[in-house]
């Protein structure tokens, strides 16, 4: 590291970071990444790296700047290796067991806000992952009451730990909602962000997501590309309460392919939804005229 950031800088800090992530990321990303890691590191903002530049880290944190730009040099994501991800302000644990949340799925929550005027819903998310969805939710909507489940008993493990981090109660369930019931429970919402990529779709995947986040999360058998969403519908028609309402993130691909399964189940009340990218991400259905 000496022969490298010999004066200990954090000008020449951002300099060797800088040539550590150019050869993957453009200016624009690198620059990001690198607010981001002194941000983790020094809990300095843009403004506070500015004012700084002449100041000197100690070895130990160069030691932690050096070590994070070999692992992004090699695609490993920033999430991961900080450990944390920001959600709709919140800050959640994540790593190599669940998603990294995504900014579409902050639209996801913002649309079932914008249309929730239940003051104390009851909601289930299904595959809740690091707990993004439900934990904000319930932040966002405190009288609601909120149940999410996973397949992944480590990814629930993530899940609780980010209840307890963002101080909120939510109900926890270890359960493969492609095999089992919810007995006799009514649910005001229903939300999911699914697996939902067919598996012929992974040449198109960035290689970040591909090499390091969960596939049980990510992708679906080609032939039953609609697996969860059919579940989902299943679901809704058995536990949905009156005026109860869904919505679900879904591959910008599967309009039409969705359109006919609502329509043959009798769903005639549903809606894409476009992201702010202008891509259809979203879809909104009740079993009410």
């Amino acid at each position: 590291m000496n022969s490298l950031i010999a004066d200990n800088k954090v000008s020449s800090l951002q300099e060797y970071l800088s040539a550590q992530l150019s050869a993957r990321y453009d200016q624009r990303e690198s620059a990001n990444i690198i607010a981001e890691l002194f941000r983790h590191y020094k809990n300095w903002n843009r403004a506070d790296v500015l004012m700084n530049r002449d100041s000197r880290v100690t070895e130990s944190e160069l030691l932690q700047f050096h070590f994070a730009a070999k692992r992004l040099a090699k695609g490993e994501p920033l999430q991961y290796i900080l450990g944390t991800a920001w959600f709709r302000g919140l800050e959640f644990k994540v790593n190599k067991d669940v998603l990294i949340p995504r900014p579409e799925t902050e639209e996801l929550v913002k649309l079932i806000i914008d249309r929730n005027q239940n003051s104390a819903p009851s909601i289930l998310d299904i595959g809740t992952g690091s707990g993004c969805i439900a934990i904000s939710l319930k932040k966002e909507i405190p009288a609601a009451k909120v149940s999410a489940v996973d397949v992944s008993e480590s990814a629930l493990a993530v899940a609780k730990e980010n209840s307890v981090k963002n101080n909120v109660d939510v109900n926890f369930i270890l359960q493969d909602v492609l095999t089992t019931d919810f007995g006799s429970n009514q649910f005001d919402i229903v939300v999911s962000n699914p697996p939902y990529i067919p598996e012929k779709d992974k040449d198109e995947m960035r290689e970040q997501v591909l090499n390091h986040e969960p596939h049980l999360a990510l992708f679906v058998p080609d032939e039953n590309a609609l697996l969860f969403y059919n579940r989902i519908i299943e679901i809704a028609m058995k536990h949905l309460s009156l005026n109860g309402k869904v919505f679900c993130e879904i591959h910008e691909r599967m309009e039409t392919a969705l359109t006919e399964e609502l329509q043959k189940n009798n769903i005639t009340n549903f809606e894409f939804i476009n992201d702010m990218q202008g891509k259809t991400r979203m879809l909104y259905f009740s079993l009410s005229n």
